[in-house]
């Protein structure tokens, strides 16, 4: 750092420094107009470099209350600066100088001046103007270098020329030609070529890579060199290009020889080039740390902060360094420590260097003096503080002098304060000797910074600022504020009458600053007459007014924060009470704005506004819902005027899945590794748990694949590994207890280098297929595993022999990446083999050695036999022991591994069909199986196992029976309430009856949430046939257990367990009627349980004939919702009702009113029933006068009915092609057994066709069909399945039991 020049007089300024200039805010306000002193609107702050014959401008602006023009004056190098006109104008209005033509006289340090008559001089910063130029290298020389094939290498530039503006520093690749007497090279670029890009004077710059890096301070430094870097003889050069100035310079030539170019380059572990020896950087600036290593192979440098973390969002690896350069943004004090640089080249471990950041700060600013309105005789106090490292030093300035400098009185009024000189006190002060525009400057060694704040000292009598109202209504418990506010110079003194007696400032009264008048907690004795007076040594004002007391405002109900998933609604509700003269209005603000009810159908509120509705809620209702109920009084003038007013806020939270993450962005892209950083979106009113990150690759387009999970929501920034060999962009995902949010944005994309496999297949195995093969399969590895072209599996294999290990083995190579197996024949049963697979690609094989295992060619059926098997003892009904005798093992006899025995067992009713085997260890003799089915005649044989084959089955079979064992559980248990008191339950069979079944056993348990109540006992059933048993005397509205068992005579077997409720006590509701279907002698009544009121718990159907007194009852049907009444007479009217019941008894039933149906077909004679009477004795008589005449051809001897015929005719070979009555010949009705067609079946069971006979009670009970029992309970339908079922399936009616 350059010596720095603090100036004590009014030019400041620094060699390579940082400068701020401050702009004052708007003077303060006032209630008369008073003439100000000058403030700076704008002003340069930024140095300048100008180039010849170029226009440019120095900005200086400013403003006063005045009642003359302001005057704007110059300096330049503490000079009065005077203009040339001819190329320099100033406004006449202004102080802005704008140079047409820029001239190397122009160059110097410029400060403005803006003066207001006899009120002070604003001063602007100074303002450095430089004129354009670059310097010259030393003069140019030829430098040869030679260096060996693979070693490291440095070039260092010569001495750099100065350059304004900074220059572009480079190496570029220098002509061989250079001239010995020429100074330096130098390119001035006239033109670019049309379409832009660079000219062909230009030479080539030389890029970084991950074997040539630069170091920021001209110097170039080769990792190893190779051939290529003798540039084919043309040689290096040091380059500085100025791209303001279009002009390029270059310094001496070097020339890089390399001997033995072309050979081979021995890896070499990384080593330090170059590393500063400390770095440092401002505050709010940018540095860079710098790490360069030499290796071979090239190394990869990853950066960590000693004992913290890198900052979070402010540092990246500069692009091409491959991770040397470590950038960090936006510098803070906390960052300055020990940073660490790690070189991996993965072939040595790697290599640390560390480098410590020291951070300082040039001037800035925390509290900047404010511009001063002060009264004849205050003091007045100009406060300038600043911050910085080192600590800033202050001057003051009067008008642009140096305080330090003013003689006369001045110098014994002011005071320079504070602990660090930073307050200047004008004590007592005087308008025309301090009205002044006054200067601070902050400086240290690494800036300044410079701003003004004037002191306008005045001299008025008190003016009404805010005036007392005529009338105040005050609020009772509430504090209260009069007015009386007055601008005075020197300040007013306040004082406060109550009906003429002068209030005294305590608990209850307080003269606030302003001269208000504060009563603390209003009360209703509070009310009166007061009386403002404000008074200074040039005047006075008073003013009255009339207080009144009203109640207070309170709320009798608030509104509660609340929150809801999207589409839910929700309500909030507000209430309040007001003085009894006041008018109350209620609103509703959402965030503070008040709700527009006529901008949104779902936000809504009642009329008196004390309800706030908003349905189907989304994400930007979220927020805070404010209930503003506000109270008026009616003035004297008419209007209405605010009383009080009184708030009470809500919440509401929308919770959902989070918004996607913003800003995501690709920070690093190493040779494996990538960094990815983003911002976190909206949480949605949960908050973000973790974040996942995902890839996409260019060989799986469209195929997301998570890499890695934060599992925190802290974490905005994550290193993920990415394989080499491929194109990769990333992007994040946010998760929240409600779900994870979409996709964010992609980044851009992130290409890796290619690498030797750093993995070998997996699952790799060899298992022969058939007795004379090997077959050696493997997992195929991803294309994100194969990390470069020419990918390819290496299959070796031998013989497995412990006395040779290093035996000969045989390569197969697999070029096709998705090729999974090899099948190696002819081999020996069941041989071990050595097996390796590797992955290899054109880098080589994989960075890990392959795993060997041991595999097996096939197997074959075993030739060995278990002699003398046979059952040694039935311990039970699943249980036996069986022995027999070893076998000859070996691979001869077993032909693979001997897995062990399996003994098979099945019954003689069931056959092979029923198989069961158990597994027994190859060193047993003797074992148990405990898989036989009970009370069955067993049938056993043993077999030997290999794993694949199974040997001869033993002879003889044991042939064994078992003993009754416990039944299974029974099948298809059902429980139906019948009632609030009664539940019916159903069964069938067990599956597993494994004996002569004795009965059931029925037990109920009452169950309560999560806690089942004691066990009842019901009875025993002794009947084995018995399907359906009846619960009663229970609880109403009660959830209950219902355990069934089987039993034989070895127990109590498996339980089966349902559960269901009682019906409610009580009427049930009315059922609503349906005519489902009809035709001529049936009719499909169903019905529906309304939505309210107590369901029933079983239904039937009254119906008549229209006109007959008597009603006919169907079976009452528990299951179904609707039933089939049949037979019916076709063209008939009847009247139908359903009836629904919850118990016995009429009063726990309830009947629909009737309806009419008439059914299809004609009530015509045909059917009648006297026709039909009519038609059968006619029939009779017919019949009788056939006999008759029968008789009386006997005994009248032969009639030539042939000859008659014939002769009438007629063919008597023929008889009447068809006889009796042709009109009753056909059915005018359906047969019996058609099925009612286009009828409606039951949402929940089968309908049985109509007319079926069986439809009734009878099908599933004993006795008469459609009767109740001895306690009154029915069956009916309950329980069973009302389909067909198979001959087989079919059952005998059972007794019907009643547990009592």
């Amino acid at each position: 750092m350059s010596g720095v020049r603090l100036r004590t007089a009014l030019l400041l300024v620094a060699c390579c420094i940082v400068t701020y200039a401050k702009i004052p805010g708007e003077d303060p306000k006032l209630p008369i107009v008073v003439n100000t002193p000058p403030s700076l609107t704008n002003q340069s702050t930024q140095d300048v470099v100008i180039r010849e014959r170029v226009q440019f401008e120095l900005v200086c602006e400013g403003t006063a209350v005045t009642d003359t023009d302001l005057e704007f004056f110059w300096k330049k190098d503490g000079v009065h600066y005077d203009r040339d006109a001819r190329r320099v104008f100033q406004p006449d209005n202004g102080g802005t100088l704008t140079f047409t033509q820029a001239f190397t006289e122009d160059a110097g340090e410029y400060q403005c001046f803006v003066k207001s008559g006899s009120r002070g001089i604003a001063v602007s910063q100074v303002v450095s103007v430089k004129y354009g130029h670059v310097g010259d290298f030393p003069p140019p020389m030829v430098k040869e270098h030679t260096v060996r094939n693979g070693e490291s290498f440095h070039l260092k530039c010569d001495e750099i020329p100065e350059s304004i503006p900074e220059s572009q520093l480079m190496w570029t690749y220098r002509p061989t030609v250079v001239k010995q007497n020429e100074d330096s090279m130098m390119w001035s670029i006239i033109s670019q070529p049309a379409g832009g890009g660079e000219t062909d004077e230009l030479p080539e710059a030389v890029t970084e890579d991950d074997r040539i890096a630069y170091d920021g301070n001209g110097d170039i430094y080769f990792a190893y060199v190779t051939a290529e870097d003798m540039a084919g003889g043309d040689g290096y050069g040091c380059t500085l290009y100025n791209k303001m100035l279009s002009t390029l310079k270059i310094g001496s030539q070097h020339k890089i020889r390399v001997n033995n170019a072309g050979g081979s380059i021995s890896e070499r572990r990384p080593t330090i080039q170059y590393i500063p020896k400390g770095v440092q950087g401002l505050l709010g600036d940018k540095t860079t740390l710098t790490c360069i290593f030499s290796s071979y192979p090239t190394s990869e440098v990853v950066w960590s902060k000693i004992g913290d973390d890198l900052p979070v969002g402010r540092w990246s690896y500069k692009r091409k360094t491959h991770g040397r350069m470590l950038e960090l943004r936006d510098l803070r004090m906390e960052d300055k420590g020990w940073y660490q640089c790690e070189a991996d080249n993965r072939v040595f471990p790697p290599t640390q260097e560390r480098v410590y950041l020291d951070v300082k700060a040039a001037p800035y600013w925390i509290q900047e003096p404010a511009n001063i309105i002060s009264a004849v005789g205050e003091t007045a106090q100009l406060v300038c503080e600043a911050g910085g490292d080192p600590k800033p030093k202050y001057e003051f300035y009067m008008n642009g002098e140096a305080l330090g400098n003013k003689v006369g009185d001045f110098d014994r009024r002011y005071r320079i304060s504070g602990a660090d000189q930073n307050i200047l006190l004008l004590p007592n002060v005087e308008k025309d000797l301090d009205t002044a525009v006054y200067q601070c400057n902050a400086s240290n060694e690494f800036g300044y910074i410079w701003t003004n704040a004037y002191v306008n000292v005045l001299a008025e009598p008190p003016v009404w600022l805010t005036k007392p109202l005529p009338k105040y209504n005050l609020v009772n418990t509430v504090d209260g504020e009069l007015h009386c506010e007055t601008f005075a110079a020197p300040k007013a003194k306040v004082k406060w009458f109550k009906n003429k007696d002068e209030l005294p400032e305590n608990d209850k009264y307080e003269i606030l600053e302003n001269g208000n008048l504060k009563i603390v907690n209003v009360a209703f004795r509070d009310k009166g007459t007061y009386l403002c007076v404000a008074r200074n040594t040039f005047g006075s004002e008073n003013a009255s007014t009339e207080v009144l007391v009203r109640s207070k405002t309170v709320f009798t109900k608030t509104p509660e924060s609340t929150q809801a998933d999207v589409t839910e609604s929700v309500s909030f509700s507000c209430e309040a009470d007001a003085d009894d003269e006041a008018i109350l209005e209620i609103d509703w603000l959402k965030d503070g704005e008040q709700i527009d009810f006529d901008l949104s159908d779902r936000v809504n509120a009642d009329a008196s506004h004390t309800s706030l509705t908003i349905s189907e809620v989304l994400f930007a209702d979220r927020g805070e819902y404010t209930c503003k109920a506000t109270a008026y009084i009616t003035l004297a003038n008419g209007k209405a005027g605010l009383l009080d007013e009184i708030s009470a806020v809500a919440r509401l939270a929308v919770q959902g899945p989070p918004d996607p993450p913003v800003d995501v962005s690709l920070k690093d892209c190493g040779v494996k590794t990538a960094v990815i950083a983003w911002m976190a979106g909206a949480e949605n009113d949960s908050p973000i748990l973790r974040f996942h990150i995902q890839y996409q690759a260019d060989f799986k387009p469209g195929e997301w694949q998570d890499v890695a999970s934060t599992g925190d929501a802290d974490t905005t920034e994550y290193r993920v590994n990415v394989p080499p060999w491929g194109n990769y962009t990333f992007r994040v995902i946010a998760e929240n207890d409600k779900g994870k949010s979409q996709p964010s944005d992609e980044t851009e994309n992130c290409q890796t280098p290619a690498a030797a496999p750093n993995t070998n297949p997996r699952n790799v195995k060899g298992n022969g297929t058939e007795p004379n093969n090997l077959v050696i399969n493997w997992t195929p590895m991803e294309r994100a595993e194969h990390n470069g072209p020419g990918f390819f599996y290496q299959v070796k294999y031998r013989k497995h022999d412990p006395d040779n290990p290093d035996g000969e083995w045989v390569v197969v190579n697999i070029t096709d990446p998705n090729n999974s197996s090899i099948t190696i024949e002819p081999t020996e049963t069941y041989e071990p083999y050595d097996i390796e697979v590797t992955a290899f690609n054109d880098l080589g094989p994989a960075t890990i050695p392959p795993v060997q295992m041991v595999g097996y060619s096939g197997e074959d059926k075993p030739v060995v036999v278990p002699m003398n098997f046979n059952v040694t003892e039935v311990l039970g009904p699943k249980t036996a022991e069986f022995e027999w005798e070893p076998v000859a093992d070996g691979v001869e006899n077993i032909k693979g591994a001997f897995v062990g025995y399996k003994i098979k067992t099945w019954t003689v009713a069931e056959g092979r069909d029923g198989l069961r085997t158990t597994l027994v260890k190859p060193d047993q003799t003797r074992a148990r199986v405990e898989n036989l089915k009970p009370y069955s005649d067993i049938v056993a044989v043993i077999v030997v196992w290999n794993g694949v084959y199974e040997g001869d089955e033993s002879d003889p079979q044991s042939l064994f029976p078992t003993p009754e064992g416990p039944p299974g559980p029974v099948d298809r248990f059902e429980a139906y309430p019948l009632g609030p008191q009664k539940i019916v339950l159903h069964w069938q069979l067990p599956l597993e009856p494994n004996g002569n079944l004795l009965g059931y056993e029925v037990v109920h348990q009452t169950v309560n949430g999560t806690r089942i109540g004691p066990e009842v006992a019901i009875g025993d059933i002794d009947d084995p046939m018995q399907r359906k048993a009846t619960l009663t005397s229970l609880e109403p509205d009660t959830k209950y257990r219902v355990t069934i068992r089987a039993k034989t005579g070895a127990g109590l077997g498996d339980p089966n367990y349902v559960e269901t409720k009682t019906a409610l006590e009580g009427v049930p509701a009315v059922p609503i009627v349906i005519l489902a279907d009809k035709n001529d002698t049936s009719v499909v009544i169903a019905w529906e349980q309304p939505d309210e009121g107590i369901p029933g718990s079983f239904f039937y159907v009254r119906y008549r004939k229209a006109g007959d007194d008597k009603w006919q009852d169907s079976e009452p049907d528990y299951i179904n919702d609707q039933i089939v009444l049949s037979p019916l007479e076709p063209g008939t009217k009847y009247e139908v009702k359903v009836v629904a019941g919850n118990g016995d008894t009429d009063d726990l039933k309830a009947e629909s009113a009737p309806q009419e149906v008439v059914t299809d077909g004609d009530d015509s004679v045909a059917t009648a029933g006297w026709f039909i009477g009519m038609m059968i004795a006619i029939a009779i008589l017919i019949l009788i006068l056939i006999i008759v005449c029968l008789i009386k051809r006997n005994r009248g001897g032969k009639y030539p009915v042939q000859e008659k015929e014939a002769a009438l005719g007629k063919d008597p070979e023929k008889g009447d092609d068809e006889g009796g009555f042709p009109e009753y010949n056909q059915p005018l009705t359906q047969e019996p057994t058609d099925p009612l067609k286009g009828s409606h079946p039951s949402l929940n069971s089968d309908v049985k066709p109509m007319g079926s006979e069986t439809d009734s009670m009878a099908e599933y009970g004993d006795g008469e069909g459609g009767k109740f029992n001895e306690d009154g309970s029915f069956i009916g339908q309950y329980g069973g399945d009302n389909k067909k079922r198979a001959p087989e399936q079919q059952e005998q009616p059972s007794a019907l039991s009643t547990f009592v």
